[in-house]
């Protein structure tokens, strides 16, 4: 019930939309001209964090601790005719399918009677469509830039603390989705290296940053006695991603 809920949230639904709109104009526009299509898969091992002002001015109390996290999945380059994949600088259209897994570790330690220190992490999995324009220059460099429409599937975490008090306050997969958004919408922007290996194979190596525009702890906002912070997420990783080169304007002409 919880997953068609999100499913079915508006947030969600706005992300289903514009994905099948733009498969949609993908479509048309295969039928009406000659292109270039770019389809493969690819992996991202991401550096994470959930920004929040109350952490970061928490002192020794809570701080982040290093996070990694990893996407990955399908895509697709569309070039919208041969001039914009044999130009010297060479503009597609790229859209992903994601599995992606982020999250944030904290540790802190409290000095107040009884003194104890912890240890905590959330962990997200959402799957994403990111939507981005991509240009590369003749030297096979490229750029990248858009918006990544995510829908979180769930969020667990783990607490422990040292020392323990009795009955036991540690706790591993705790289900947190109902503190948490159920969609998350990001800026994205990227840079690397995109070549041919061969006539039917594409490599691409580069980095990948991701700020989130959505506050995923809003529904925390009403219940939090203290000021409120919002939440954002941002990731820092490497890509490297294979694909197969279909080439309609070489094949027919």
């Amino acid at each position: 019930m919880k997953k068609f809920l999100i499913l079915n949230s508006a947030p969600a639904r706005q992300c289903i939309r514009a994905f099948l709109l733009a498969g949609g104009f993908l479509i048309l526009n295969f039928f009406s001209h000659a292109q270039v299509i770019i389809i493969g898969g690819k992996g991202i091992v991401n550096g994470c964090r959930l920004v929040n002002k109350t952490v970061n001015d928490a002192g020794e109390e809570l701080k982040y601790d290093f996070t990694w996290g990893f996407a990955g999945g399908a895509y697709l380059r569309y070039y919208f005719n041969e001039a914009t994949y044999y130009s010297t600088t060479n503009i597609s259209l790229a859209i992903e399918a994601l599995y992606n897994s982020y999250g944030q570790k904290y540790r802190g330690a409290i000095t107040d009677a009884p003194a104890y220190s912890f240890t905590s992490r959330t962990r997200i999995s959402s799957f994403d469509i990111p939507v981005m324009i991509h240009i590369r220059g003749q030297a096979g460099l490229y750029g990248e830039f858009g918006v990544s429409f995510g829908m979180i599937n769930g969020v667990t975490q783990d607490y422990t603390q040292e020392p323990d008090e009795n009955p036991s306050v540690n706790y591993s997969g705790q289900s947190a989705d109902n503190s948490f958004s159920s969609s998350n919408l990001s800026g994205i922007f990227g840079f690397g290296i995109d070549s041919e290996l061969s006539e039917r194979l594409n490599f691409t190596a580069g980095l990948r940053l991701t700020y989130g525009i959505t506050d995923l702890t809003e529904p925390q906002k009403e219940i939090q006695m203290e000021p409120y912070n919002e939440t954002h997420s941002a990731t820092i990783g490497i890509v490297i991603g294979f694909a197969y080169i279909l080439n309609l304007y070489h094949d027919y002409h």
